[in-house]
C-alpha cells in the first residue's frame, strides 16, 4: 500500500511499529475487575455516602468455639459406668438368691414327677390347687430362667423386660400363696391305720409328698419375688431403668414405689400424685378463676 496521510496533510510518514504488548496476568485482571465493580457501586451511591469515606474491609469474625458436645458425652459415659458398676455390685446378691430360688423350684417339680410316676397322685379335693402351683413354677421357670439362669439380664434390662417379668413373677405368687389358702381350707388329714402311731407315720398322714411341694414352691416364689423386687429397685434408684430415660439423671437417687409392682412407672407416678392431691383436700388446691362475662356482650 502506499504512503499514509497524517491529519490531511500530505506529507508522507511511514507507519510506527507498535510493540506487543505483554499478556497482562491473571491477577491484575481479576483486580482491575474488582475495581471496576467498586466504582460502578460508588456512582450509584449518593454523593455524601461517597466523599463521607473510603470503603475498609470487614473485619473478619473471631472463629466460634469448639461444641462442647464431646465433653457432656465423656461425663454422661463415666457416669454411667459408675452408675452400672455400683449396680452390679449391688445385685450381686439378688442375683445369687434368685438363682437358688429357681433351682429349689426345678427340684420341686421334679419330686412331683417322680411322686406322680410312682401312682401318688393327690386326692380329688386338692386337685385344682395342685394344678394351680404347679402351673404357677413352671412359668415362673419358662419367664424368669433367662433373666437369672442364662446370665442375660443385660439384654432384659436393655430390652424392657424387668418390669413385665416382676409383675409376672409377682402374680404367680399370689396364685401360689391362694391355692395354699384354699388347700388349708379344704384338705383334711389323712387317717392312721390301726396300730400305727410313729412320728413318721403321722406325719405322712398329715403333710404327704404333694402337701410339701406345694409349702416349698410358695417359700420359693416369694423369695424370687423377693429378689426380683430388689434388682428392680436398684436399677431404678440408679436410673438405668427403664430403658431411654433422660441420661443427665443417671447416678440420681430417685425414691421407688411400690406400686410398680404391678403398674408401670409412669402409672405408679400419676397415682401417688392424685394421692398427694387427695390428701391435700381441694381447699388447698388453687383453681384458676374463671373470667366473668358481661350480659351485654354475645
Amino acid at each position: 500500500a502506499g504512503p499514509k496521510c497524517m491529519l490531511g496533510v500530505g506529507v508522507p510518514m511511514a507507519t510506527p511499529s507498535i510493540p506487543a504488548r505483554p499478556e497482562p496476568l491473571r491477577s491484575s485482571f481479576g483486580r482491575r475487575r474488582s475495581d471496576i465493580r467498586i466504582a460502578r457501586s460508588l456512582e450509584c451511591l449518593p454523593e455524601e455516602l461517597v466523599h463521607e469515606g473510603s470503603i475498609r474491609s470487614v473485619p473478619r469474625l473471631a472463629r466460634s468455639r469448639p461444641s462442647d458436645r464431646a465433653a457432656r458425652r465423656k461425663v454422661i459415659e463415666g457416669r454411667l459406668r459408675d452408675a452400672q458398676r455400683r449396680v452390679e455390685g449391688e445385685m450381686a446378691r439378688p442375683l445369687g438368691h434368685g438363682r437358688i430360688c429357681l433351682a429349689g423350684i426345678i427340684v420341686v417339680a421334679c419330686i412331683r414327677a417322680v411322686a406322680w410316676r410312682n401312682g401318688c397322685a393327690p386326692g380329688w379335693s386338692v386337685f385344682g390347687m395342685h394344678f394351680l402351683t404347679s402351673s404357677s413354677d413352671l412359668a415362673c421357670l419358662v419367664f424368669a430362667a433367662p433373666f437369672y439362669l442364662l446370665c442375660r439380664h443385660h439384654r432384659c434390662v436393655q430390652h424392657g423386660c424387668l418390669g413385665p417379668m416382676l409383675t409376672l413373677v409377682f402374680a404367680m405368687c399370689l396364685v401360689d400363696m391362694s391355692a395354699l389358702g384354699a388347700f388349708l381350707l379344704v384338705a383334711t388329714p389323712r387317717p392312721l391305720a390301726p396300730g400305727t402311731h410313729s412320728v413318721l407315720d403321722v406325719l405322712e398322714a398329715t403333710i404327704g409328698v404333694w402337701d410339701f411341694a406345694l409349702l416349698a414352691s410358695v417359700g420359693f416364689q416369694l423369695a424370687l419375688c423377693s429378689s426380683s423386687w430388689r434388682i428392680y429397685k436398684e436399677l431404678r434408684q440408679a436410673g438405668l431403668y427403664p430403658p431411654g430415660m433422660d441420661p443427665n439423671s443417671i447416678g440420681e437417687h430417685r425414691q421407688v414405689s411400690m406400686l410398680e409392682v404391678f403398674c408401670e412407672a409412669e402409672d405408679a407416678e400419676l397415682l401417688a400424685n392424685c394421692e398427694c392431691c387427695a390428701r391435700t383436700g381441694p381447699d388447698d388446691l388453687e383453681c384458676p378463676e374463671e373470667p366473668v362475662k358481661d350480659a351485654s356482650c354475645p
